[in-house]
């Protein structure tokens, strides 16, 4: 297969890992792998796996350059003669999608965040698969953007455990106690919240170190200088040190005897984490979004509520005053990454939805007509069966008088029933039920009715393979 990720930049950050770790495997297992980006810090290390990197102005939101990036990826499909096109962000997305409609392409995205309920965020459903890397993003994409059950597939983020030394709490524990935040300084990732929790934990560990793993984008400087001014403030200066962004995670974590998530808000998975059980960390997490996922509260790690200093700091002191317990819930961390979250799944599950992504075509026929009409298709139906059947998955819209006829058809793997009478009633009705359609993302169409109302709903599919009869 070729395949190209589209991403904003490759500089050091989850979602980028993840982009080099997929390609340095495509690669070893003899695919071709391409991406796009702005790029960034990590453009030499996805070249020297033998991936090839195209650098494009694809994060930027103006209208303009995405027109021109359409142009400019579909170039790309071509000339690589790419197979499917993952978008890993929303913006990417956009130019992504209409290149794939323009080369007839499969598009896949996968969902790094827990996005608002906003015109831009819309896109990241419009996949053929659509990835979530936790069961509270499936949730949120299916409720609040409308993405269809059946296309949604969970892979969580992965760690490459031979990157990292599994040590022991036990092993590590010496006379300073050192507590790490890793992350980009910004207010979602609560770093207010964890110094203030640091400086409750003060007053009963002594000899208390706090490592700030991470620096702030350009936007978010005032927001860093808040954090060291509160730092200064409750006296922590003088054990507190600022390390900004750090290569070397694995090295960092093994100096840690505690690592604290203190996010603010949904947070789509948390990769730090299963990073940190890696390396024999303890952690310490908000219970938010995908993290309840990782964490099962007082057996692998310990979870708190989010924006609470105060039950953050009495869970640090539980894992610095109970070396027996950070042992414990360290060894059953580390099962557990190794069991769901190592690399090479990551890498089988991703390969497995591209397979499926290309072997099946989804087809939808349309025959709205009376009882009738509706038993002289089922011959049609039979034959496209025998045809097509263990290629396609096909779907009948059929009108509600009718339904009964195809309930149990073996010739069918979906029925969609039009209820012109009731919820399907006028324009409106019709516009609803197009939304669904294209909630389904249709790769096939036929249209056995062939009237206005079946040729609207055609048009609302958005499916580019359209058949149906010329009567002009």
């Amino acid at each position: 297969m070729n395949i190209l990720q589209v991403l904003p930049e490759l500089n050091v950050g989850g979602v980028e890992t993840g982009t080099v770790d997929l390609a340095r495997h495509l690669v070893k297992r003899g695919h071709k792998a391409v991406v796009v980006s702005a790029g960034g810090e990590l453009v030499k290390e996805l070249e020297a796996c033998g991936a090839i990197h195209y650098q494009l102005p694809v994060q930027i939101k103006s209208p303009f350059t995405m027109l021109r990036m359409v142009s400019a990826l579909s170039r790309i499909i071509k000339k690589e003669k790419i197979d499917i096109v993952h978008a890993r962000s929303r913006i990417p997305a956009w130019p992504s999608y209409w290149a794939c409609r323009r080369t007839r392409t499969v598009f896949i995205t996968t969902c790094h965040g827990y996005y608002k309920k906003h015109l831009l965020s819309y896109v990241m459903g419009w996949g053929k698969r659509v990835i979530v890397l936790s069961n509270s993003i499936a949730r949120h994409m299916i409720d609040d953007l409308g993405v269809a059950h059946e296309r949604i597939r969970l892979i969580p983020r992965s760690v490459e455990l031979t990157k990292f030394k599994f040590i022991s709490p036990e092993n590590k524990r010496k006379e300073d106690f050192n507590v790490g935040i890793i992350g980009r300084i910004t207010p979602i990732k609560g770093h207010l919240i964890f110094i203030k929790a640091m400086a409750n934990l003060a007053r009963t560990i002594p000899r208390l170190k706090i490592w700030i793993i991470g620096d702030a984008p350009p936007s978010k400087e005032a927001y860093k200088d808040e954090v060291q001014v509160l730092v200064r403030r409750l006296g922590l200066w003088p054990f507190t040190q600022f390390l900004g962004t750090q290569r070397d995670i694995p090295g960092i974590l093994n100096h840690l005897d505690l690592l604290v998530l203190a996010t603010t808000t949904q947070e789509a998975f948390g990769r730090v984490i299963i990073e940190a059980q890696a390396a024999g960390v303890p952690v310490v997490a908000t219970r938010v979004g995908g993290v309840v996922d990782i964490i099962e509260d007082q057996e692998n790690g310990l979870l708190v509520p989010a924006a609470d200093p105060q039950s953050m700091a009495c869970a640090a002191l539980r894992i610095a005053q109970d070396t027996e317990l950070a042992k414990r819930m360290a060894d059953k961390a580390y099962a557990k990454v190794k069991e769901c979250y190592s690399l090479e799944l990551m890498v089988d599950r991703t390969l497995s939805v591209y397979e499926e992504a290309l072997s099946q075509t989804d087809l939808l026929i349309i025959k709205l007509g009376s009882l009738g009409d509706v038993i002289l298709s089922t011959a049609a139906l039979k034959a496209i069966k025998e045809k097509f059947g263990k290629l396609y998955k096909i779907s009948v819209l059929v009108g509600e008088p009718a339904k009964e006829v195809l309930l149990g058809c073996p010739y069918i793997d979906e029925l969609i029933v039009c209820d012109r009478n009731n919820k399907d009633k006028g324009f409106g009705g019709l516009w609803k039920l197009g939304a669904v359609l294209r909630q389904k993302r249709f790769d096939i169409l036929i249209d056995l009715q062939n009237n206005r109302t079946s040729h609207l709903l055609s048009r609302l599919s958005l499916c580019l393979d359209r058949y149906g009869y010329d009567n002009k």
